[in-house]
């Protein structure tokens, strides 16, 4: 499972823009093929810049990380039909910068504190915000 789906696209632009921009065989409905390439390339990207700060996939998908991929994933289709607009180059940017502010703790996840309990049942409150434990690779000279 993705970030975002297809639906998902549809849900927040409606049901015409994927068959503006992923319908090539003009069938007045988007071929799921080119969708789901635009899919991958936005989990793709996601994870890239995820992965610095995070244990991928992010799982649940915060809302922030979805509308990153909807917009990544909504350029790089509309990319294969020169179908490009402006606003979704801007929307794309604007993903790939916040993506960026994440990948280095500028920005969080908005996720709500996870409850649960360790191996000797006592609670145990984990903020899934808070970037993964360990220290980065020195590799400098001596």
């Amino acid at each position: 499972m993705g970030y975002a789906t297809k639906e998902d696209i549809d849900e927040l632009y409606g049901a015409d823009l994927l068959v503006k921009i992923a319908d090539y065989d003009r069938d007045g409905t988007p071929d799921p093929l080119v969708v789901d390439r635009g899919l991958q390339a936005a989990d793709e990207i996601c994870d890239a810049y995820l992965s610095a700060q995070y244990t991928i996939p992010v799982v649940p998908t915060p809302g922030v990380v979805k509308n990153c991929a909807i917009d990544i994933a909504v350029y790089k289709i509309a990319l294969g039909r020169g179908a490009r607009t402006d606003e979704m180059r801007t929307r794309y940017e604007d993903a790939l910068a916040l993506l960026e502010k994440i990948s280095t703790g500028k920005v969080g996840l908005g996720l709500p504190p996870v409850t649960g309990t360790d191996e000797n049942g006592d609670p145990v409150t984990t903020n899934p915000n808070v970037k993964r434990s360990g220290g980065s690779f020195d590799c400098g000279r001596a």
